[in-house]
């Protein structure tokens, strides 16, 4: 677990799994072994790796995100690139700058997304 409003000025790379706190700041890259749950407000400047990730409401990853089995981004959450060999769902008022998923891309509700990928499955639903 990684304390809120942490600031992290190196590449992190972490075994196992780890739930970061609200605003942490990444000036670099985050890899993770297992799942990863990234914190509302929090900000990564570099990139991510993951087996799965949530990246939680207001959250941001700069560079890109690459996770094995799952991601999920939560309300207001903005991700420059983000592939993953899973499923990724979307919640509303989401951001993507580029997105290619091995499962099923699944947006809920409004969601801005500049690119998505050849041969991504999408879903789209509205809010509930």
């Amino acid at each position: 677990m990684i304390e809120k409003r942490t600031f992290l000025e190196e590449d992190l790379v972490l075994d196992g799994n780890v739930i970061v706190g609200q605003e942490v700041k990444f000036w670099k890259s985050l890899t993770v072994s297992g799942r990863l749950e990234l914190g509302k407000g929090s900000i990564v400047k570099g990139n991510v790796k993951a087996g799965s990730a949530l990246i939680c409401a207001a959250a941001k990853v700069l560079g890109n995100i690459e996770t094995v089995s799952e991601l999920v981004l939560l309300d207001g959450a903005r991700v420059n690139v983000a592939a993953c060999e899973g499923d990724i769902r979307v919640r509303p008022g989401c951001f993507l700058g580029s997105v290619k998923a091995g499962g099923t891309l699944e947006l809920v509700g409004k969601v801005a997304v500049k690119r998505v990928e050849p041969l991504t499955k999408v879903i789209i639903r509205a809010e509930k």
